[in-house]
């Protein structure tokens, strides 16, 4: 990866609204899932878990995605943690090196369809854990399987023609065991007890 820039956590949750806020699909998971009154709600309660507007941001480019995205971590949501079986600790290549994930995913069609568009310039949101030095994503799960996909199926994918970037800022080694609770919490408005 190279750093292109420093950032504010208000830039980059406003590209995190132009990918997500005008989508059905989110605004459904955020509203009827999740029990939140809209997107920009469900979304900030996540941001607020990791004191996003503390942190000191910085977008990096991917000089070689196709290994760089599976090797992140899936961030701490249920529903991708619930595919593997150590939390909070699993990579997209590890996840999908899970037979049943694998297959899972191979058949999955917003997965499909990303992997399909493959190159196109996306910026993903993640977190650098100081304990281990590797990237947590926050934010971009289905594009980061669907270029793990590209990699486990051998596909051939010009990344050079478009730039894939990332906001990341750091969480230090006290601060790791927040993913943990993250996971714990969940994204629910009103978490069952």
């Amino acid at each position: 990866m190279k750093f292109i820039a420093d950032t504010t956590w208000s830039q980059i949750f406003e590209g995190w609204r132009q990918r997500e806020e005008n989508n059905p699909g989110w605004v459904r998971c955020a509203t009827e899932v999740k029990g939140w009154p809209d997107w920009q709600s469900w979304r900030q309660h996540t941001a607020n878990q990791i004191d996003a507007e503390q942190r000191q941001w910085q977008i990096f480019e991917f000089t070689d995605p196709i290994n760089e995205i599976p090797a992140m971590l899936l961030g701490p949501y249920s529903g991708w943690q619930s595919r593997v079986t150590e939390k909070n600790k699993a990579s997209f290549e590890d996840l999908l090196n899970l037979p049943e994930q694998y297959q899972h995913f191979s058949q999955y069609e917003p997965v499909l369809s990303i992997l399909r568009g493959l190159p196109f310039a996306t910026e993903f949101i993640g977190l650098i854990r100081d304990d281990n030095q590797q990237i947590v994503c926050l934010e971009g799960h289905h594009r980061a399987t669907a270029v793990a996909l590209a990699k486990k199926q051998g596909k051939q994918i010009d990344f050079s023609k478009t730039s894939m970037t990332i906001a990341l800022a750091h969480l230090s080694k006290e601060e790791c065991h927040q993913l943990d609770e993250m996971l714990a919490r969940g994204t629910t408005k009103n978490p069952e007890k």
